[in-house]
């Protein structure tokens, strides 16, 4: 079976690139206008926040350009950026006053598609900079195209998980690590964040303010009771742990299910869901099993009976 790094490889800034060349000829540097860049809409997804684009023109007017913005040549002859949108924005602030900042050191990408650009594109602002949960999270699920490309070429990848696939594109393309584990509970907290966290409580979570345990617990609250929470709350000066033991006063300790019977349960009700007809045998049986620890659970008599 192929391992999710060696197929990523394919895909990454190093497997696109003869890796026996110096980096230099790699990557061509060209002065561009920072008028002839385009974004790529796939960083849309990320925060363009004005201070911190300004707090970044002040680095780049003392320090310089330390890294240099990739960019790609489309085939109609335009530039696209793959990396960099936030130093190409900071340009435009700096070239408001000093013209000699209307063109922008880039390293040339060429040779890629679309979809290997957008990969590029997440798996760059990964590590680089310092991004929200939702950020992150949309980061790694704008890779489940590349995954599946990837597993539509290679038969082999059905055994392999998907967050691993990912977590090797990003190291193929930074060289800095991230685990599959990492990933998936990533995601899953972004998940929960915006489906189950209320307004009030939404930034800070995303922000990275408030633990993953205190999502769980907002999650486990309506989100009236969510907003009254937050009023009550002096979160400002608050660690997230003692948000966290907040929470967790709130609610009594029986307002919700133990997490294995809450599990048994969706896993149950998504087997009766998809169920059509009536159930296989072994499945016929399985089921007894459970109706039989269920009703010494609740003490009922046992009686014989099929599902």
């Amino acid at each position: 079976m192929s391992s999710a790094s060696d197929v990523a490889a394919g895909f990454s800034i190093s497997g696109l690139l003869d890796a026996g060349a110096k980096t230099r000829s790699k990557y061509p540097v060209a002065e561009l206008d920072i008028d002839a860049i385009e974004d790529n809409p796939a960083n849309a997804v990320y925060s363009m926040e004005e201070a911190a684009i300004e707090a970044l023109a002040e680095s780049i007017e003392k320090d310089g350009l330390t890294d240099l913005p990739l960019v790609r040549k489309l085939t109609d002859g335009r530039w696209q950026l793959i990396s960099g949108h936030r130093r190409r924005a900071a340009f435009r602030l700096l070239a408001a006053k000093n013209p000699a900042y209307r063109k922008m050191g880039c390293r040339i990408v060429e040779g890629i598609t679309d979809e290997q650009a957008v990969s590029m594109l997440h798996a760059a602002n990964y590590f680089v900079r310092e991004l929200t949960v939702a950020e992150r999270a949309a980061a790694t699920r704008a890779l489940g195209a590349q995954v599946q490309n990837m597993r539509d070429a290679d038969p082999a990848l059905s055994g392999v998980r998907t967050e691993d696939i990912k977590a090797s594109i990003i190291e193929k393309q930074t060289g800095r690590k991230v685990s599959g584990k990492t990933i998936k509970r990533d995601e899953a907290l972004a998940k929960t964040i915006e489906k189950s966290v209320s307004d009030s409580w939404k930034p800070l979570a995303n922000a990275g303010k408030i633990s993953a345990a205190a999502v769980k617990e907002l999650a486990a609250m309506p989100k009236q009771a969510q907003e009254k929470a937050f009023k009550e709350m002096d979160v400002d000066g608050m660690s997230k742990r003692d948000i966290t033991q907040s929470l967790l006063s709130i609610r009594p300790s029986e307002s919700r299910p133990d997490d294995s019977l809450a599990k048994a349960r969706k896993l149950v009700e998504k087997y009766a869901k998809d169920l059509k007809g009536t159930p296989a045998p072994h499945d016929a049986k399985c089921i007894e099993a459970i109706q039989s620890v269920l009703r010494k659970l609740m003490d009922v008599p046992e009686a014989s009976s099929t599902p």
